[in-house]
């Protein structure tokens, strides 16, 4: 136990030696005496010990408290990156039934193999689902059982019929795999009307792995809730939790309905009414809520073990102090053990809230390395195909695995997991691309980049939206071994952030707008990013040889 400043033993013996010297001039017995000694040495160790064991009890609460924050903004993160991930499976789905129509998707063996390959393109996606205006099922990836005929009753399909563009179910048991999931779905529309839903069904076992992989205890749940009160996502999770409402619960009714975007309290845990510590913070953009939820017994076991052990430790030493009266090298000694075992306690303490930033600055460099790993893998894998087009596909996935490894990267070298540096990583994306293969020696680069920080949130989609405008500059406006010179500018108002890469290559013909008229992967990764965050993508050229600038405007 740590905290506190224990009394001199030296202070002990000068008082009890006052005391015996008063007592036995007033002529009292020695049985007297070594009971007032004892009396005053076991109360002074009683409220040593009760101060040291209170300290120490708001400093374990605190530290579970800093953990539950930390916990809440990580699942935080990995939630918002789980749903917008798939969001852009579902909004690639979109753009194709508006251009083609919901039928032709599955007319061909190659279409069906196209949409399975979406499905798998991100791990969290246990099935992709396709119904048409009637809520019926048009093809599903699933390969459960058979589902039902129609839909047309089910809350998402309602939703999106009455308008609704996005929509996230609250968790749910399926019928057809008896999996707990969840998902996420979009409206789909062709020429401006209803044509039906596309959806995404989220295994919960997926999040089940990201519990495991931070090694919390299994008294620790993180957990994902509508803002009406429905549970989406939680692990450790059970049948009891799936489809109850917990709108009515004390934390929901005492803390969510105050409005304040994140917070850290004690309060009975939602689904169970155990005492807990709860963080939780409000999913920005969505009517979410991200908690993490510590249980409060659990937090204090450590606690309790070293205050009873405390506790223990101040009554022997009362029984010892009444002989050491009488023996006061022994007392000496028993005090100074005493202070040496508080010091290494609180070292030890101090040494386990160093570990938790420790832990995080390791999932980060674990994170780096193995999106590095990936991407030498798709650089052997690429190596062996004589296709330049399917070799040059291969390259353009090497690069965005490497923007967001660069991510990574500087937030663990920098310690800071809540903000990444922009400057930072439009320069080291920007020296990558023009410092290696075709570009390195003829394509050169200027640098104009203001100190702007972004949450992570933002940050990956502005180092893939640059890394794909870095590429394209790269690939059509220095190509055929012509050289030149790429610019990046990044500045930053109070509500505004502007990026914008210039280059002095080929340029684009009168009239020609990339933006609008590219259908490649890079083009439309570009404008769903740019659309998810709210921000404009605008392509300007003076003609032919005269280079083209990309300019990317972003609130902030």
């Amino acid at each position: 136990m740590g905290g506190g400043i224990a009394p001199r033993p030296d202070a002990f013996s000068r008082r009890g030696h006052a005391l015996l010297e008063d007592i036995e001039r007033a002529g009292r017995k020695p049985r007297t005496i070594l009971l007032s000694i004892i009396s005053i040495l076991l109360g002074v160790g009683l409220l040593t010990w009760f101060g040291l064991t209170w300290s120490n009890h708001t400093r374990a609460l605190n530290a579970a408290i800093a953990e539950a924050r930390l916990l809440s903004r990580v699942v935080d993160e990995h939630f918002q990156w789980t749903i917008k991930g798939s969001d852009l499976v579902l909004r690639q789905a979109v753009e194709m039934v508006a251009e083609d129509g919901l039928d032709p998707q599955f007319s061909t063996e190659a279409k069906r193999l196209r949409l399975i390959g979406m499905a798998r393109l991100l791990p969290q996606i246990g099935s992709l689902w396709f119904f048409d205006d009637k809520g019926r099922v048009v093809y599903s990836t699933s390969q459960g059982r058979r589902p039902p005929a129609e839909f047309a009753d089910r809350d998402f399909f309602q939703a999106h019929q009455s308008g609704e563009e996005f929509y996230i179910t609250p968790a749910n048991r399926s019928r057809l795999t008896d999996a707990v999931y969840f998902s996420v779905s979009r409206r789909l529309e062709r020429g401006g009307r209803f044509a039906g839903v596309v959806l995404a069904a989220i295994d919960m076992r997926y999040f089940a792995q990201f519990h495991g992989g931070l090694h919390v205890p299994s008294t620790t749940a993180l957990e994902l809730f509508r803002t009406d009160g429905r549970l989406v996502v939680r692990w450790p999770i059970n049948d009891d939790m799936v489809g109850r409402d917990f709108l009515y619960t004390p934390f929901f009714h005492e803390q969510l309905s105050g409005g304040r975007e994140e917070a850290a309290v004690e309060a009975p845990a939602i689904v169970d009414g155990t005492p807990s510590v709860i963080a939780y913070r409000r999913m920005n953009g969505l009517p979410l809520v991200t908690l993490a939820t510590i249980d409060r017994d659990a937090a204090l076991q450590n606690w309790r073990e070293n205050a009873g052990i405390g506790l223990l430790f101040v009554l022997g030493s009362g029984l010892l102090v009444g002989g050491l009266t009488l023996f006061g090298l022994r007392a000496i000694d028993r005090e100074d053990q005493a202070k040496d075992n508080l010091a290494a306690r609180t070292v030890e303490l101090e040494e386990a809230l160093a570990s938790r930033t420790l832990l995080f600055k390791e999932m980060h460099h674990r994170t780096k390395n193995n999106l590095q790993i990936v991407s030498s893998l798709l650089s052997l894998q690429a190596g062996q195909y004589g296709d330049p087009i399917l070799r040059q596909g291969f390259t353009d996935t090497v690069n965005r695995i490497r923007a967001m490894a660069q991510l990574h990267e500087q937030l663990y070298q920098g310690g800071e997991f809540a903000t990444v540096d922009c400057g930072a990583f439009l320069r080291s994306i920007g020296e990558s691309l023009t410092g290696e293969g075709a570009a390195r020696g003829r394509v050169g680069l200027e640098l104009d980049l203001g100190t702007i920080s972004l949450p992570m949130d933002r940050a990956v989609p502005l180092a893939l939206i640059a890394n794909e405008l870095l590429t394209n500059a790269l690939k059509h406006g220095f190509a055929e071994g012509r050289s030149g010179t790429i610019r990046i500018s990044l500045q930053g108002t109070a509500s505004q952030l502007t990026l914008v890469i210039a280059d002095d290559g080929l340029g684009m013909s009168d009239g020609e707008n990339p933006a609008e008229k590219a259908k490649s992967l890079g083009m439309r990764l570009i404008r769903g990013l740019a659309a998810q965050l709210k921000g404009k993508v605008s392509f300007a050229s003076a003609g032919p040889d005269l280079g083209t600038t990309a300019t990317v405007t972003l609130p902030l």
